[in-house]
């Protein structure tokens, strides 16, 4: 004890007669990812196309002057006509919902209106900045149902197409989202009104025409047409009615669902009839996959359907998806096929409310994607899903992720944030919540708006309902605000007095919003084992300080893809040889240091900062290798073991 004692005063006494400032390091250079790559969406190209003719509406209330509860579509195709390809006839029955209704505005935009009736008798109309207006004859008051009938011709600028396939044989189609509808049949062409729709289509003879719900007939007409007469009685969104007609191949088959038998047919080009037979072979096996997560699906007995159309991409029009990619015979677009059959439970058994809230039917298709890859590759398929999401999204960091997914600008109604950044949303909510009531809570919210529509606030009160969590702080920061955390981690460790020390440092760098509140996990490996642990990350900057009984080897952020970030690991934000804590390095470091080996003062934090020499223990060579430095200009001072 004299020999440490004596020691201890003669380091002491010489330090302080030579006491002066280091000099500290350059700054480390701190350099955030930016760039502007282009968004990609491979899988519906058509809708951002449709984009630049209507602006999108504000949000909507879902409360208008009436209320439309069906839609006849009477519809007869002359492809041979230059002036007049496109005849129509439709029927639209509503009730009032306010006193004293007697105009009714209607979406309508080109072609010619040849007459209007109500109730049977002609009826006065007139078209202003694209709305058509007809007079009811009449007062109606809440409750009271109309009957509004519009004859027209012509040819749709936009909304249906007349086109031909790769092998010269026509096709006619249609594709309207979000607000293409108005360019084909008058309508109310908003998503939250939805109704039941009969389309009767009168074709050239060679044709077949298919449409939502299910077929009722086929008429052979001696003018060498057919009529085909189809009927949804499930409500429907005028974004998702349809009509596709050209020489198709069918292809039956069907799935079981409990006790219902639901036909699954394939509408496709001839020459692709083969590829068509394996690239949509899983298609049942995810009808009951998602009907176990969701519900059985909605649409029962009706039909799931794929038909081919000259559209870009695929569009998930109800119970008849329509597909424009091509058929290769080795189902490499499985994915999209998953991804349009779950719009069925999301977007058309449950319509977004308006397209502020797009992402409750992109978001939730794109994550039925990754959940399709889990169930049937297992969970490395549905990691490397997630990846791909996450690469996209980072991208488009300049992009579409810089703004909210609810509420998007115009531009990036159809883009990245909206589909990915939604999934991913949705995988942290997962996570959020587990399994259980995650997946339970969907199916809730699914019953509780089932043939509606719904808000982005619906869906989180219908989840919090189910799970009992508040969830406020969860989509204020992910849905609400935009982008996503960058997180900068870095760790340290030393060993002293038979103890493995180690400090983590985890800080944030995204502008906006400051700060996200989120669990973070880790994976700590040792020389004895490997765990997990997290921190309840809510501040800008975070330290974590563990004590160890073996030497850490290793440290992993977010292991099991838990959270959509992005992170990288840096160098421990301290200053090394500040062994006191006071932000400088000076002798009187040496002091400290001292004490803490002869005297047992408190280990600093991080403990590694008396680590100096950086060989992985605190010792009196850490003292020598100090004083060195400032008497002898030796190396600068270490932080301990880097992680």
């Amino acid at each position: 004890m004299r020999k440490r004692r004596n020691l201890f005063t003669i380091l002491t006494i010489f330090l302080f007669s030579f006491i002066s400032n280091a000099n500290l390091p350059p700054p480390e250079n701190e350099v955030l990812e930016s760039g502007n790559a282009a968004e990609i969406n491979r899988f519906e190209d058509s809708k951002s196309l449709n984009l630049g003719r209507f602006p999108i509406a504000l949000p909507a209330d879902s409360v208008h002057e009436f209320d439309i509860t069906k839609y006849i579509i009477e519809v007869k195709l002359v492809p041979a006509s230059t002036t007049n390809k496109f005849r129509g006839h439709v029927t639209i029955q509503g009730k009032s919902q306010i006193t004293g209704l007697n105009i009714l505005s209607l979406n309508f935009v080109g072609m010619v209106v040849d007459s209007c009736k109500v109730n049977s008798s002609p009826a006065l109309f007139t078209r202003n900045n694209n709305l058509l207006y007809i007079n009811l004859n009449g007062s109606y008051n809440p409750g009271n149902s109309f009957a509004a009938e519009v004859f027209y011709h012509g040819i749709p600028q936009a909304g249906f197409y007349f086109d031909q396939n790769v092998y010269g044989v026509p096709v006619y189609y249609s594709f309207t989202e979000p607000f293409d509808s108005r360019y084909w049949f008058p309508c109310y062409d908003y998503p939250h009104d939805k109704a039941t729709c009969e389309v009767i289509c009168t074709v050239p003879t060679g044709n077949f025409v298919v449409s939502n719900g299910r077929l009722y007939s086929v008429v052979n007409n001696q003018d060498g047409t057919l009529t085909f007469r189809w009927m949804e009685i499930y409500p429907i969104a005028t974004y998702l009615i349809s009509i596709a007609a050209s020489s198709f191949a069918q292809i039956d088959t069907f799935v079981q669902l409990e006790e219902n038998r639901l036909p699954v047919q394939y509408w496709v080009y001839p020459q692709d009839s083969p590829k068509a037979e394996l690239d949509f072979k899983k298609t049942p096996g995810m009808i009951q996959f998602f009907s176990g997560l969701w519900g059985d699906y909605p649409f029962l007995p009706d039909k799931y359907s794929i038909v081919q159309a000259e559209l870009g991409g695929a569009m998930e029009h109800q119970t008849c998806t329509f597909w424009g990619f091509p058929l290769t015979g080795d189902a490499r677009y499985e994915y999209i096929a998953a991804h349009e059959l779950a719009h069925q439970w999301w977007g058309d058994w449950v319509t977004c409310n308006d397209f502020a809230n797009i992402w409750l039917n992109e978001g939730f298709a794109s994550y039925a994607e990754a959940l399709w890859q889990e169930h049937e590759y297992g969970p490395t398929a549905f990691k490397n899903h997630l990846m791909a999401f996450e690469g996209n999204i980072f991208a488009a960091r300049n992009g579409s992720v810089k703004y909210p997914i609810y509420n998007p600008p115009t531009t990036y109604l159809f883009g990245t944030a909206v589909y990915k950044k939604g999934a991913w949303v949705l995988h942290m909510l997962r996570q959020i919540l587990g399994d259980s009531l995650f997946n339970n809570g969907l199916a809730y919210y699914g019953q509780s708006r089932s043939f509606s529509s719904a808000n982005t606030e619906q869906f989180k009160a219908a989840l919090e309902s189910y799970s009992g969590q508040e969830l406020d702080w969860f989509f204020d920061q992910w849905v609400y605000s935009p982008n996503y955390p960058i997180y900068k981690w870095s760790w340290v460790y030393t060993f002293v007095a038979g103890k493995f020390y180690l400090d983590l440092s985890l800080s944030q760098a995204q502008v906006t919003p400051p700060v996200f509140s989120m669990p973070v996990e880790f994976k700590l490996s040792t020389a004895a084992k490997d765990s997990d642990f997290t921190i309840y990350d809510t501040l800008r900057n975070q330290r974590l300080s563990l004590v160890l009984s073996s030497a850490p080897t290793g440290i992993v952020i977010d292991p099991n893809y838990k959270l959509l970030s992005a992170d990288t690991v840096s160098r421990y934000p301290y200053l090394a040889g500040d062994v006191d804590n006071n932000g400088l390095v000076l002798m009187g470091d040496i002091v400290y240091l001292i004490k803490i080996l002869f005297s047992g003062f408190p280990l600093p934090s991080p403990v590694a900062a008396a680590d100096v020499n950086g060989d992985c223990q605190i010792s009196l060579a850490d003292i020598i290798y100090l004083v060195n430095y400032f008497f002898h200009h030796g190396p600068w001072p270490r932080l301990g073991c880097p992680g």
